[in-house]
């Protein structure tokens, strides 16, 4: 998985994606959406946050994606304008990743990672445990 030695250099952007309150769909799997800038920083999140890590949308604004995917915090997303090829790899693989409630409990996820713009990243989070 993502460790220190895949330390990459990140370039700042900002995002303007915005999710709908109205996802009953998306809360009814335990998918949580991120919109990040190339960073990792947290510009939006779906309403669905709040059931998956415990954190309202309002919250997650402004921290780095670590905060909620701590496996992620010394990965760089970007690489060259495009999603690091060996993350994108992980995601494609469904190996599993470990997401962090607001409470410090932790679970297994399952992380899809796109990038929407020259300046947005979205990351899926699905939990592998809410279905036990």
């Amino acid at each position: 998985m993502a460790t220190a030695s895949n330390r990459l250099h990140t370039t700042r952007a900002q995002s303007n994606t915005h999710f709908p309150s109205n996802t009953p769909a998306l809360g009814a799997i335990d998918l949580a959406m991120l919109a990040l800038n190339d960073r990792g920083v947290i510009q939006n999140c779906s309403p669905t946050c709040e059931q998956v890590f415990g954190y309202r949308t309002d919250e997650l604004a402004g921290h780095h994606v670590s905060t909620v995917l701590p496996e992620l915090i010394d990965t760089e997303l970007v690489m060259d304008d495009r999603i690091n090829s060996r993350l994108a790899f992980l995601c494609h693989c469904a190996i599993p990743f470990r997401a962090r409630r607001r409470d410090g409990n932790c679970f297994t996820s399952e992380l899809f990672i796109n990038r929407l713009s020259t300046q947005n990243v979205l990351v899926l989070v699905r939990n592998l445990e809410a279905s036990r």
